[in-house]
C-alpha cells in the first residue's frame, strides 16, 4: 500500500470526523516534510473520496507557514506539561 491508497482509506475512516482525520495526517505530514508527493495531493484533492472538508484541510495542512499545518505538526509533538501543571494549579485552587 502506498502513501496515497494509505489517505484515500484514512479518508473513509475518517468520514465525518475532524479529529479522527487530523490524526491521520499527523502521521504523514511533518515540520519538514510528507510522505504524500505532489502527485499524491493532486490525485488526493481530486479524488471522490475525500469529503470537501478533507481536501481543504489537506490542502492547507500540506503547505508550510499554514494555521492548519502547524497544527498538524503540533500534533506529533510532546504536551508541554508547564502548561499542564499550570492549569491543574489553576482548578486545584479555583
Amino acid at each position: 500500500m502506498d502513501w496515497y491508497d494509505y489517505m484515500i482509506k484514512a479518508s473513509e475512516q475518517s468520514r465525518f470526523n475532524a479529529s479522527h482525520w487530523f490524526r491521520y495526517l499527523r502521521k504523514v505530514i511533518f515540520e519538514d516534510y510528507s510522505y504524500l508527493t505532489e502527485e499524491d495531493v493532486e490525485k488526493l484533492l481530486a479524488s471522490k473520496e475525500l469529503t470537501d472538508f478533507q481536501k481543504v484541510s489537506l490542502k492547507y495542512a500540506i503547505q508550510e507557514h499554514t494555521p492548519t499545518h502547524e497544527y498538524v505538526v503540533s500534533l506529533n509533538k510532546p504536551a508541554k506539561l508547564t502548561n499542564v501543571q499550570k492549569m491543574m494549579e489553576k482548578y486545584r485552587h479555583g
